[in-house]
């Protein structure tokens, strides 16, 4: 395992833990009190948790929170404006009190 490695994380996919890298994560959306993260491989898992609780457990480098109910990986954003970003063809919104926060975590060459 290289050092550029995030440690993985399990979840609880039909009776069976699953093995899942931050890397593989692309966005993680809040539905009730279930936890939503959708995957690189166009697959998604459901998890009983809050998204606070969630990104507790993800590297905070990696993971940008865009809104009460969800959060981006910095990997898989393609575009930002305003009030959206997005993440292959899928817009994410950005919320007013999350967007100075969203612009501090990127890396950005002007």
């Amino acid at each position: 395992m290289s050092n550029s490695m995030q440690k993985p994380f399990f979840v609880w996919l039909k009776k069976k833990l699953r093995r899942i890298d931050p890397e593989e994560v692309m966005a993680l959306v809040t539905e009730g009190n279930y936890t939503k993260i959708f995957l690189s491989d166009q697959t998604h898992c459901m998890v009983r948790t809050t998204l606070t609780a969630a990104l507790k457990k993800l590297p905070p480098d990696m993971f940008i929170r865009t809104h009460r109910s969800c959060a981006v990986s910095i990997f898989y954003i393609n575009n930002i404006e305003k009030d959206c970003l997005t993440i292959g063809e899928h817009p994410i919104p950005i919320a007013k009190r999350y967007y100075k926060s969203v612009f501090e975590q990127l890396n950005i060459i002007e």
